[in-house]
Protein backbone atom coordinates (compact mmCIF):
# COMPACT_ATOMS: atom_id res chain seq x y z
CA UNK A 1 0.00 0.00 0.00
CA UNK A 2 1.13 3.61 -1.18
CA UNK A 3 0.20 6.66 -0.19
CA UNK A 4 1.13 9.93 -2.48
CA UNK A 5 2.79 12.53 0.00
CA UNK A 6 3.32 16.49 -1.46
CA UNK A 7 4.40 14.44 -4.87
CA UNK A 8 6.18 11.66 -3.67
CA UNK A 9 5.58 8.15 -2.59
CA UNK A 10 5.90 6.80 1.16
CA UNK A 11 5.91 3.18 2.24
CA UNK A 12 2.72 2.88 4.40
CA UNK A 13 1.96 -0.66 5.41
CA UNK A 14 -0.44 -0.55 8.34
CA UNK A 15 0.13 -4.02 10.71
CA UNK A 16 -2.73 -6.25 9.32
CA UNK A 17 -1.54 -5.39 5.55
CA UNK A 18 1.86 -6.18 6.76
CA UNK A 19 0.93 -9.35 8.17
CA UNK A 20 -0.62 -10.10 5.15
CA UNK A 21 2.23 -9.30 2.77
CA UNK A 22 4.35 -11.47 4.84
CA UNK A 23 1.64 -14.75 4.24
CA UNK A 24 1.71 -13.59 0.49
CA UNK A 25 5.42 -13.21 0.67
CA UNK A 26 5.89 -17.25 1.85
CA UNK A 27 3.70 -18.82 -0.76
CA UNK A 28 5.74 -17.11 -2.96
CA UNK A 29 9.00 -18.53 -1.73
CA UNK A 30 7.13 -22.00 -1.55
CA UNK A 31 5.92 -21.74 -5.07
CA UNK A 32 7.44 -24.42 -7.61
CA UNK A 33 10.79 -25.81 -6.46
CA UNK A 34 12.19 -24.09 -3.45
CA UNK A 35 15.66 -23.72 -2.61
CA UNK A 36 17.46 -23.23 0.63
CA UNK A 37 17.03 -19.47 0.73
CA UNK A 38 13.40 -19.80 -0.49
CA UNK A 39 12.71 -22.18 2.63
CA UNK A 40 14.75 -19.78 5.39
CA UNK A 41 12.72 -16.43 4.11
CA UNK A 42 9.13 -18.68 4.22
CA UNK A 43 10.27 -19.67 7.82
CA UNK A 44 10.99 -15.82 8.84
CA UNK A 45 8.21 -14.74 7.25
CA UNK A 46 5.86 -16.73 8.63
CA UNK A 47 6.84 -16.76 12.00
CA UNK A 48 6.85 -12.67 11.60
CA UNK A 49 2.88 -12.99 9.77
CA UNK A 50 2.06 -14.95 12.91
CA UNK A 51 3.01 -12.30 15.73
CA UNK A 52 1.81 -9.59 13.88
CA UNK A 53 -1.55 -10.83 12.76
CA UNK A 54 -2.03 -11.55 16.65
CA UNK A 55 -0.83 -8.07 17.91
CA UNK A 56 -3.10 -6.59 15.65
CA UNK A 57 -5.89 -8.38 17.05
CA UNK A 58 -4.68 -7.62 20.13
CA UNK A 59 -4.16 -4.07 19.60
CA UNK A 60 -7.77 -3.71 17.90
CA UNK A 61 -9.18 -4.43 21.31
CA UNK A 62 -6.71 -2.50 23.26
CA UNK A 63 -3.10 -0.76 21.98
CA UNK A 64 -1.41 -0.85 25.76
CA UNK A 65 -1.65 -5.04 25.94
CA UNK A 66 0.98 -5.45 23.25
CA UNK A 67 3.24 -3.52 25.73
CA UNK A 68 5.67 -5.99 27.50
CA UNK A 69 4.40 -3.90 31.33
CA UNK A 70 1.04 -2.47 29.64
CA UNK A 71 1.07 -0.14 32.90
CA UNK A 72 3.70 1.50 31.35
CA UNK A 73 2.23 2.09 27.82
CA UNK A 74 2.96 5.32 26.48
CA UNK A 75 0.88 6.56 23.47
CA UNK A 76 3.35 8.93 22.10
CA UNK A 77 6.16 6.15 22.12
CA UNK A 78 3.50 3.10 20.87
CA UNK A 79 3.07 5.58 17.89
CA UNK A 80 6.56 6.13 17.01
CA UNK A 81 7.43 1.89 17.59
CA UNK A 82 9.35 2.52 20.75
CA UNK A 83 8.89 -0.07 23.00
CA UNK A 84 9.45 -3.19 24.02
CA UNK A 85 6.60 -5.64 22.76
CA UNK A 86 5.16 -8.98 24.35
CA UNK A 87 6.32 -12.24 23.35
CA UNK A 88 4.19 -14.60 21.39
CA UNK A 89 3.10 -16.52 24.39
CA UNK A 90 1.54 -13.40 26.32
CA UNK A 91 -0.07 -12.30 22.98
CA UNK A 92 -2.10 -15.92 22.96
CA UNK A 93 -2.44 -15.69 26.45
CA UNK A 94 -4.01 -12.17 26.72
CA UNK A 95 -6.21 -12.42 23.61
CA UNK A 96 -7.53 -15.68 25.55
CA UNK A 97 -8.43 -13.70 28.94
CA UNK A 98 -9.04 -10.46 27.22
CA UNK A 99 -11.47 -11.24 24.03
CA UNK A 100 -13.13 -13.84 21.94
CA UNK A 101 -9.83 -15.62 20.86
CA UNK A 102 -9.27 -18.60 22.01
CA UNK A 103 -6.40 -20.32 20.01
CA UNK A 104 -6.48 -24.23 20.96
CA UNK A 105 -3.44 -25.84 22.37
CA UNK A 106 -2.59 -27.54 19.24
CA UNK A 107 -2.31 -24.34 17.26
CA UNK A 108 -0.54 -22.73 19.79
CA UNK A 109 2.23 -26.06 20.11
CA UNK A 110 2.42 -25.13 16.39
CA UNK A 111 2.87 -21.45 16.57
CA UNK A 112 5.45 -22.04 19.44
CA UNK A 113 7.35 -24.67 17.44
CA UNK A 114 7.51 -22.10 14.78
CA UNK A 115 8.87 -19.56 16.80
CA UNK A 116 11.34 -21.89 17.97
CA UNK A 117 12.20 -22.93 14.64
CA UNK A 118 12.93 -19.72 13.38
CA UNK A 119 15.55 -19.10 16.43
CA UNK A 120 17.13 -22.03 15.40
CA UNK A 121 17.32 -20.82 11.88
CA UNK A 122 18.52 -17.70 13.19
CA UNK A 123 21.55 -19.03 15.35
CA UNK A 124 22.21 -22.19 14.14
CA UNK A 125 21.03 -22.22 9.79
CA UNK A 126 18.71 -24.20 8.14
CA UNK A 127 18.50 -27.90 8.20
CA UNK A 128 15.08 -28.57 7.48
CA UNK A 129 13.35 -30.41 4.03
CA UNK A 130 11.49 -28.38 1.79
CA UNK A 131 8.49 -30.73 2.75
CA UNK A 132 8.62 -30.26 6.26
CA UNK A 133 8.41 -26.29 6.45
CA UNK A 134 5.39 -26.41 3.71
CA UNK A 135 4.08 -29.33 6.51
CA UNK A 136 4.05 -26.60 8.74
CA UNK A 137 3.07 -23.45 6.87
CA UNK A 138 -0.01 -25.65 5.70
CA UNK A 139 -0.98 -26.09 9.10
CA UNK A 140 0.00 -22.58 10.57
CA UNK A 141 -1.36 -20.91 7.79
CA UNK A 142 -5.11 -22.95 7.72
CA UNK A 143 -5.49 -21.02 11.46
CA UNK A 144 -3.98 -17.85 10.28
CA UNK A 145 -6.34 -17.59 7.31
CA UNK A 146 -9.57 -18.56 9.53
CA UNK A 147 -8.12 -16.18 12.51
CA UNK A 148 -8.23 -13.08 9.90
CA UNK A 149 -11.70 -13.69 8.17
CA UNK A 150 -13.09 -14.30 11.89
CA UNK A 151 -11.41 -11.80 14.52
CA UNK A 152 -9.16 -9.59 12.35
CA UNK A 153 -11.39 -8.57 9.31
CA UNK A 154 -14.60 -7.49 11.12
CA UNK A 155 -13.02 -4.18 12.61
CA UNK A 156 -11.41 -3.42 8.69
CA UNK A 157 -12.66 -0.86 5.83
CA UNK A 158 -11.60 1.12 3.31
CA UNK A 159 -8.32 0.38 1.70
CA UNK A 160 -6.91 -1.90 4.47
CA UNK A 161 -10.14 -4.18 4.18
CA UNK A 162 -9.77 -4.41 0.62
CA UNK A 163 -6.09 -5.10 0.63
CA UNK A 164 -6.41 -8.27 3.06
CA UNK A 165 -9.32 -9.67 0.95
CA UNK A 166 -7.13 -9.77 -2.08
CA UNK A 167 -4.22 -11.38 -0.15
CA UNK A 168 -6.56 -14.03 1.80
CA UNK A 169 -7.88 -14.38 -1.93
CA UNK A 170 -4.39 -15.42 -3.42
CA UNK A 171 -2.80 -16.78 -0.14
CA UNK A 172 -5.89 -19.44 0.45
CA UNK A 173 -5.53 -20.42 -3.78
CA UNK A 174 -1.72 -20.87 -2.70
CA UNK A 175 -2.48 -23.26 0.30
CA UNK A 176 -4.68 -25.40 -0.92
CA UNK A 177 -1.78 -26.79 -3.53
CA UNK A 178 0.13 -27.18 -0.42
CA UNK A 179 -2.04 -29.24 1.47
CA UNK A 180 -2.71 -31.02 -0.90
CA UNK A 181 1.03 -32.27 -1.62
CA UNK A 182 1.38 -32.89 2.30
CA UNK A 183 -1.99 -34.39 2.52
CA UNK A 184 -1.20 -36.92 -0.73
CA UNK A 185 2.51 -37.72 0.70
CA UNK A 186 0.67 -39.00 4.42
CA UNK A 187 -1.93 -40.69 2.66
CA UNK A 188 0.69 -42.54 0.63
CA UNK A 189 2.70 -43.58 3.77
CA UNK A 190 -0.12 -44.19 6.30
CA UNK A 191 0.51 -47.93 6.25
CA UNK A 192 3.94 -47.64 7.07
CA UNK A 193 3.04 -45.10 10.38
CA UNK A 194 -0.26 -47.97 11.29
CA UNK A 195 2.70 -50.42 11.69
CA UNK A 196 5.12 -48.31 13.47
CA UNK A 197 2.61 -46.82 15.88
CA UNK A 198 4.41 -47.80 18.90
CA UNK A 199 7.46 -46.22 17.78
CA UNK A 200 6.37 -43.09 15.83
CA UNK A 201 5.74 -39.46 17.49
CA UNK A 202 5.50 -35.95 16.34
CA UNK A 203 8.04 -34.87 14.43
CA UNK A 204 10.08 -31.60 15.39
CA UNK A 205 10.66 -30.47 11.81
CA UNK A 206 6.70 -31.04 9.93
CA UNK A 207 4.94 -31.34 12.92
CA UNK A 208 3.37 -34.20 11.83
CA UNK A 209 3.26 -37.32 13.56
CA UNK A 210 5.63 -39.06 11.53
CA UNK A 211 9.02 -39.55 13.58
CA UNK A 212 9.87 -42.85 13.64
CA UNK A 213 12.22 -44.83 15.83
CA UNK A 214 13.82 -47.69 12.92
CA UNK A 215 15.57 -49.66 16.53
CA UNK A 216 18.59 -49.20 13.95
CA UNK A 217 20.34 -46.64 15.10
CA UNK A 218 18.22 -44.18 12.91
CA UNK A 219 15.07 -42.00 13.34
CA UNK A 220 13.30 -40.77 10.35
CA UNK A 221 10.33 -39.06 9.65
CA UNK A 222 8.40 -40.96 6.75
CA UNK A 223 6.79 -37.41 5.75
CA UNK A 224 9.31 -34.66 5.25
CA UNK A 225 12.56 -37.11 5.04
CA UNK A 226 14.35 -35.89 7.86
CA UNK A 227 17.27 -37.92 9.21
CA UNK A 228 18.55 -37.90 13.00
CA UNK A 229 21.03 -39.81 15.25
CA UNK A 230 18.74 -41.34 17.79
CA UNK A 231 20.12 -38.68 20.79
CA UNK A 232 19.79 -35.92 18.49
CA UNK A 233 16.27 -36.51 18.39
CA UNK A 234 15.95 -37.60 21.71
CA UNK A 235 16.90 -33.73 22.12
CA UNK A 236 14.66 -32.63 19.34
CA UNK A 237 11.91 -33.76 20.19
CA UNK A 238 11.59 -33.21 24.18
CA UNK A 239 13.13 -29.81 22.95
CA UNK A 240 10.77 -28.56 20.03
CA UNK A 241 7.90 -30.95 20.51
CA UNK A 242 7.73 -31.12 24.72
CA UNK A 243 9.03 -27.79 25.02
CA UNK A 244 12.16 -29.08 27.34
CA UNK A 245 15.21 -28.34 26.74
CA UNK A 246 18.35 -28.97 28.03
CA UNK A 247 19.22 -24.95 28.52
CA UNK A 248 16.16 -24.63 29.96
CA UNK A 249 16.72 -27.42 32.95
CA UNK A 250 20.27 -25.84 33.30
CA UNK A 251 18.88 -22.34 33.74
CA UNK A 252 15.92 -23.91 35.80
CA UNK A 253 17.70 -26.23 38.09
CA UNK A 254 15.48 -28.98 37.10
CA UNK A 255 16.61 -32.65 35.09
CA UNK A 256 18.44 -32.85 31.98
CA UNK A 257 15.35 -33.63 29.85
CA UNK A 258 17.08 -36.58 27.73
CA UNK A 259 18.07 -39.45 29.77
CA UNK A 260 20.53 -42.40 29.92
CA UNK A 261 18.99 -45.84 28.38
CA UNK A 262 19.63 -48.71 31.01
CA UNK A 263 20.02 -50.82 28.05
CA UNK A 264 21.51 -49.47 25.37
CA UNK A 265 23.98 -46.96 27.29
CA UNK A 266 22.97 -43.41 24.83
CA UNK A 267 21.21 -40.37 26.13
CA UNK A 268 18.25 -41.22 24.26
CA UNK A 269 15.21 -41.63 26.27
CA UNK A 270 12.80 -39.10 27.07
CA UNK A 271 10.39 -39.16 29.43
CA UNK A 272 6.72 -38.30 28.65
CA UNK A 273 6.93 -39.28 25.02
CA UNK A 274 3.14 -39.25 23.52
CA UNK A 275 3.47 -42.39 21.05
CA UNK A 276 1.17 -42.60 18.31
CA UNK A 277 -0.47 -46.06 19.49
CA UNK A 278 -0.95 -44.07 22.72
CA UNK A 279 -1.26 -40.24 22.52
CA UNK A 280 -2.54 -39.42 25.77
CA UNK A 281 -0.05 -41.71 27.54
CA UNK A 282 3.20 -40.43 28.67
CA UNK A 283 5.72 -43.38 28.13
CA UNK A 284 9.87 -43.25 28.63
CA UNK A 285 10.80 -44.04 24.87
CA UNK A 286 14.02 -44.87 23.86
CA UNK A 287 14.79 -43.11 20.51
CA UNK A 288 17.70 -45.89 19.74
CA UNK A 289 16.20 -48.73 21.00
CA UNK A 290 12.83 -48.04 19.80
CA UNK A 291 10.60 -49.42 22.49
CA UNK A 292 8.87 -48.28 25.45
CA UNK A 293 10.72 -48.54 29.12
CA UNK A 294 8.91 -49.85 31.87
CA UNK A 295 8.70 -49.48 35.80
CA UNK A 296 11.60 -46.58 35.43
CA UNK A 297 12.54 -43.62 37.35
CA UNK A 298 15.73 -41.38 37.37
CA UNK A 299 18.64 -42.65 39.66
CA UNK A 300 18.73 -41.27 42.68
CA UNK A 301 22.63 -39.43 42.15
CA UNK A 302 20.99 -37.59 39.58
CA UNK A 303 23.55 -38.93 37.12
CA UNK A 304 20.59 -39.08 34.24
CA UNK A 305 20.28 -42.51 33.82
CA UNK A 306 16.58 -44.50 34.16
CA UNK A 307 16.78 -47.48 36.42
CA UNK A 308 14.59 -49.89 38.03
CA UNK A 309 16.43 -51.19 40.50
CA UNK A 310 15.26 -51.37 43.94
CA UNK A 311 17.58 -49.29 45.77
CA UNK A 312 17.00 -46.76 43.53
CA UNK A 313 20.47 -46.65 41.89
CA UNK A 314 21.64 -47.12 38.46
CA UNK A 315 24.53 -49.41 37.92
CA UNK A 316 27.24 -47.40 37.67
CA UNK A 317 26.04 -45.30 40.48
CA UNK A 318 25.59 -48.61 42.83
CA UNK A 319 29.37 -49.55 42.07
CA UNK A 320 30.77 -46.69 43.09
CA UNK A 321 29.23 -45.87 46.42
CA UNK A 322 30.27 -49.99 46.69
CA UNK A 323 33.95 -48.84 45.91
CA UNK A 324 33.97 -46.36 49.09
CA UNK A 325 33.78 -49.13 51.47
Amino acid sequence: MELSVSGTKDVHFPPVANGMDYLANVMDHLGGTPHPRDLKYAVLHLQAATEVLLKARLVQHDWRQVWMKPQDADQAAYERGDFQSCGIDDVIKRLRQQTDVDIPPAVKSEITMLAKQRNRLQHFGLTETALAIEARTATVLDFLLDFVQRHLRPGLDGDEAVHVDQEMEEVRDALTGIKALVDARMKRIEPELRAAADRTVQCPDCGRTAMVATGQDVVECLLCGKIWEPEEAAGDYADMVLGMSWYDAIKDGGPDPVFTCPECDLEAVVRGTHLAATPDQDDDFCFNCAQSLTGMFACADGCGTLTDSDIGLCYDCTERRLERF
